[in-house]
């Protein structure tokens, strides 16, 4: 077919590759590339217009996606001769919608046949002969009410909280004679947003439980039985691999994943294209008992005294337990490796104790006798008992800063304050919590977190669960934990307030001289 032929000619003709090193060679398409543009461009309705009308691509991330859309949108502009013709970059937010854009218009610097038809400006590529340009667009939809796309290419719609711009770009090509809406994206979250919707109608199609021959869906994908660890389940998923991504660097993906629950629900999702949950296991219970440490959870207090510290303070309801955890960061002349130590005390009103240990099946009591939980008197959390104990243990170690959450502990902070403790806001959304949360992390996986095996803290390790937004972002999601998860919360926020104060004054063997003279235990 002549169309099909000429389209695929195209990309080898007057497209180059815009980066790595790929970068300035003619683009020859892969075998899955060449496949779906011989199906967009050669499959014709019997007046010879497209038969094609929506396309929607599922690839792993490294596959060379956003490369391709780059080029099918410069083909379209030109190849179409579409006279008036509108093509637009379609996301969610700006950046987004400029990545696509911006290869493209890279792609014209680099052809001297393409830029003697194009004018590649700072928000459109132009067409005088055709007066046709190509656009970023963002998802403001209210706003494009009257426009009429030729084509649109909408890139990582997983990232889509609706389908509200899809809807109004999908209306405005009603005035064209063969509009192309083309869908990009990886996996996201089950049944989450626009991408999940066109996910599920590709699935479809696909299986023929839905017959529409204007929608080629094409999906690369891992399925749900395969095992994730295998090379042969990555080759299935990804039609470049070796090319981009290539495999050293999968292996290396998998090795990390292997180490972190999380990171396993990351590569299922990002480069086996398996559609994942909003909340996903985090911690690997392994790495956390495998970084306690040397001395209990007991011998913790006896073992930190003196050392500088950073306070995590989670506050519960009136009925609930509270958590106030102490981060010690490394000493000065061991920062990058050294261990961190982490300090807990849990309140739970001794009234609510018989009561908590049948809704949680949980050990309460016996923790009270361990002394690894404290009761507060009543039925409701004392905060002046907290209170005090805080300014106990300030006598012991040195509290630089404590975090607290604004949203129900500013009066807590205010009398904090009086005492003379540094209190610190420390909001809960994914933005403060998400550099924090891998720095956690990443000390869980490197087995540097300190924590002495205590044990109400190790069950909110097994419960704690993280959400990811649509970025990336994650952060402790306490709506899904089967147990409050108030000591792992807290200490994130120690970790997030030491990640970014001075580093500690105190050397190692300024400390060792420090301890022994005292009569106490080197760490």
């Amino acid at each position: 077919m002549k169309a099909a032929d000429a389209a695929c000619d195209f990309f080898t003709r007057y497209l180059r590759h815009t980066e790595g090193e790929w970068a300035g060679q003619p683009f020859v398409l892969a075998d899955w590339e060449r496949d779906l543009v011989r199906r967009v461009f050669g499959w014709k309705r019997p007046d010879g217009s497209r038969l094609v009308r929506t396309v929607y691509l599922e690839v792993p991330r490294k596959n060379g996606k956003t490369e391709f859309a780059a080029g099918l949108a410069l083909l379209l502009l030109v190849g179409d001769a579409e006279y008036g013709g509108q093509g637009y970059a379609m996301a969610v937010d700006k950046d987004q919608a400029k990545l696509v854009f911006q290869k493209a218009t890279t792609m014209v610097h680099l052809s001297p046949e393409l830029r003697a038809w194009l004018e590649p400006l700072k928000t459109s590529i132009y067409c005088s002969r055709l007066v046709a340009a190509f656009k970023p667009i963002t998802s403001k939809a209210q706003s494009k009410h009257g426009f009429s796309p030729s084509f649109a290419i909408g890139d990582e719609i997983h990232a889509w909280p609706d389908g509200e711009l899809a809807d109004v770009v999908h209306k405005g090509t009603a005035a064209r004679r063969q509009p192309l809406e083309i869908y990009t994206t990886t996996a996201g979250r089950r049944g989450h947003g626009f991408g999940w919707e066109m996910h599920d109608r590709a699935l479809k199609i696909l299986r023929g439980e839905l017959v529409d021959p204007t929608f080629l869906a094409v999906i690369f994908a891992a399925d749900d039985g395969d095992d994730w660890r295998d090379e042969a389940t990555w080759r299935k998923a990804n039609p470049n691999l070796g090319v981009a991504p290539k495999l050293e660097y999968l292996r290396q993906e998998c090795t990390r994943a292997l180490e972190s629950p999380r990171l396993e629900n990351e590569f299922k999702r990002y480069h086996l294209n398996l559609w994942t949950d909003h909340v996903s296991r985090w911690l690997s219970i392994e790495n956390w008992d495998a970084g306690a440490g040397k001395f209990s959870w007991k011998e913790l207090e006896r073992v930190l005294a003196g050392r500088e510290c950073f306070a995590g303070v989670d506050l519960s309801t009136t009925t609930d337990l509270t958590a106030v955890v102490y981060v010690f960061p490394p000493l000065e002349d061991e920062i990058e490796l050294g261990p961190w130590g982490v300090l807990c005390r849990f309140f739970l009103p001794v009234e609510r104790l018989v009561q908590a240990e049948r809704r949680d099946r949980l050990p309460y009591r016996r923790w009270v006798e361990q002394g690894a939980l404290l009761t507060t008197p009543g039925n409701v959390v004392d905060y002046e008992f907290i209170e005090a104990c805080m300014i106990e243990d300030a006598s012991r170690f040195r509290i630089r800063e404590a975090a607290f959450d604004p949203w129900n502990a500013t009066q807590f902070a205010t009398r904090m304050m009086g005492e003379g403790m540094t209190m610190v806001a420390f909001r809960q959304g994914y933005y403060s919590l998400n550099g924090p949360s891998k720095g956690f992390e990443r000390l869980v996986e490197s087995k540097r977190l300190r924590h002495g095996g205590h044990p109400v803290l190790r069950e909110m390790a097994k419960a704690v669960s993280v959400a990811t937004d649509a970025a990336g972002c994650i952060k402790p999601d306490k709506s899904r934990a089967t147990l409050r998860i108030d000591g792992i919360v807290a200490g994130i926020m120690g970790v997030g307030r030491a990640m970014v104060a001075p580093a500690a004054t105190e050397t190692l063997s300024e400390a060792i001289k420090r301890r022994a003279a005292a009569g106490l235990p080197v760490v």
